[in-house]
């Protein structure tokens, strides 16, 4: 075979092969306009022969749109347990101080080093585990912090018993936090990832079974509407598409019934809410219990430094 006939031939091949690419798109493409244009006809209210769908159906996706908008609504809140510092206070502001003493760290270390390796070592470490950003934590360093600086700086023995309060202050207020952080915990695994997969799973699914039935309708009407209007050559065809479409409508819409009824009989709102209240539950009576324990000793130091007060009143007076 020659030059010329294998260019031929192979130009015949890429033709046939291309006519029959652009058929394909075109009966991919020819489903999708028609639907479009029935849509864009019906919103613009040019017709209103449109399929109804069985009441069933509808229930069913008013239900689930329903669920949709109670799994929505309580996420836009619980998602809050998402971030450690959804209560931290704005205007306390810790990240330059602790970089510094993390960088003054490490400039100590690297001076202390005996070696390349031990310097080495120094550099890539990991800087020290920072406190946890809740109100309770903040709290508690606070305390701390005040308590220190009594302790520091003060001559005055009365301020000691002061300095005990912050103290003891300080670690109750910590303990809260870890409390907290516990319930956070708990509400993220047990409360927002389910409802995080009801929306992204179960009900994306539902919306995928109710997006075809429309598409089907669609469809079906537009099929519909064309063999109102149909040259009587084209009839018979255009009959047959019809049977065809209706079919296809029917059996989508029955799926998205069985689909939509799985997706309410599986949904568990009051499974997530118990997780939630079991979970805040817990959190405040630790938190009460530990705050309790604290103002009887809060109690006790009030009265010594009354005591002290007087004391040293008299003293004086001496």
């Amino acid at each position: 075979m020659s030059f010329f006939q294998n260019l031929s031939k192979n130009l015949q091949t890429g033709l046939n092969e291309g006519y029959s690419q652009a058929q394909k798109l075109s009966s991919e493409i020819t489903p999708l306009a028609q639907r479009t244009a029935r849509q864009i006809q019906e919103k613009l209210g040019q017709t209103d022969d449109i399929s109804q769908l069985p009441q069933e159906y509808t229930e069913l996706e008013q239900k689930v749109d329903l669920l949709k908008s109670v799994y929505k609504t309580l996420l836009s809140v619980t998602s809050t347990f998402d971030s450690e510092s959804y209560d931290y206070p704005n205007n306390v502001k810790e990240s330059v101080t602790e970089m510094s003493k993390n960088f003054t760290n490490k400039v100590e270390k690297l001076a202390s080093a005996r070696s390349t390796s031990e310097a080495h070592a120094v550099i890539v470490s990991e800087n020290p585990r920072s406190l946890p950003k809740t109100l309770n934590q903040a709290l508690s360093t606070a305390a701390n912090v005040s308590a220190l600086k009594i302790q520091q700086l003060s001559t005055d023995d009365s301020l000691d018993i002061v300095a005990q309060g912050l103290t003891q202050v300080g670690q109750v207020e910590a303990k809260i936090s870890e409390a907290k952080l516990q319930q956070d915990k708990l509400i993220q695994t047990n409360v927002n990832k389910p409802f995080v997969l009801q929306l992204k799973q179960s009900l994306s699914v539902a919306d995928r079974a109710r997006k075809n039935v429309e598409n089907k309708r669609l469809s079906y009407d537009a099929a519909r509407s064309s063999l109102k209007n149909c040259k009587p050559e084209k009839e018979a065809s255009l009959r047959v598409t019809l049977e065809s479409l209706e079919d296809e409508f029917a059996a989508a819409t029955e799926d998205a019934v069985v689909v939509m009824k799985d997706v309410l009989k599986k949904a568990e709102v009051l499974e997530q809410l118990t997780e939630l209240i079991t979970a805040q539950l817990a959190f405040h009576k630790a938190a009460s219990e530990l705050l309790g324990q604290l103002l009887p000793t809060l109690e006790n130091l009030k009265e010594d430094a009354g005591g002290k007060v007087l004391s040293d009143i008299e003293d004086a007076d001496i």
